[in-house]
């Protein structure tokens, strides 16, 4: 059994005995310190080979990283034991999810007003002192175009009325409350207007 396969099996065996999927890596060694010393005696740090094995599983997707504080998430196992209240929830945990069909009806916006956008704005968030902007994969900032006000409120598919801005910022200008909303919606026409 190879160092990932043993790590692997504890991690499994660890959130079944809690009952959740989410662990620290403080919690977790501890749990199973004298295994991992009598796994490989010869290995003398077994706690920097275990974050290196949860790493590993994280690249294969059987773990998922939560945050920086050493957290993680059990992937690859569909139920744990403590996740099974009774035999309904196991039967309905293996339908198949039901097709929908849906008619939707949507403003279509000017993709040359979003190619001008990106190029007058720029690839960041116009938010002040926003820093959500991740890099796509190859390598270009994920930035997305947005409404100021929507096209479905009667705004201008032009160049003052769109702004672009992070998933987060987009998110917050469409579902947030109303207070959030307007005070966003300010903001950007301010951004907006004093790079125009």
């Amino acid at each position: 059994m190879t160092w990932k396969e043993f790590v692997y099996r504890l991690v499994i065996e660890f959130c079944n005995e809690r009952g959740k999927r989410t662990f620290t890596l403080r919690e977790f060694f501890p749990a199973y310190e004298k295994e991992f010393r009598q796994f490989k005696p010869q290995n003398r740090y077994p706690l920097p080979k275990v974050r290196q094995q949860l790493q590993f599983l994280r690249d294969d997707g059987m773990v998922q990283f939560i945050d920086r504080r050493g957290t993680y998430t059990l992937r690859g196992v569909e139920l744990l034991k403590g996740e099974v209240e009774d035999e309904k929830i196991q039967e309905v945990s293996k339908q198949a999810p039901e097709k929908r069909e849906y008619l939707i009806e949507t403003f279509a916006r000017n993709r040359g007003w979003v190619r001008e956008a990106k190029e007058k704005f720029g690839e960041y968030c116009l938010y002040p002192r926003c820093s959500n902007t991740f890099n796509k994969p190859n390598n270009k900032p994920y930035i997305e175009v947005h409404h100021i006000i929507s096209l479905c409120d009667g705004g201008e598919d032009a160049i003052w009325n769109l702004a672009v801005v992070c998933a987060h910022h987009h998110k917050m200008a469409h579902f947030s409350n109303l207070q959030t909303k307007q005070g966003l919606q300010n903001i950007l026409l301010r951004e907006v207007e004093s790079h125009l």
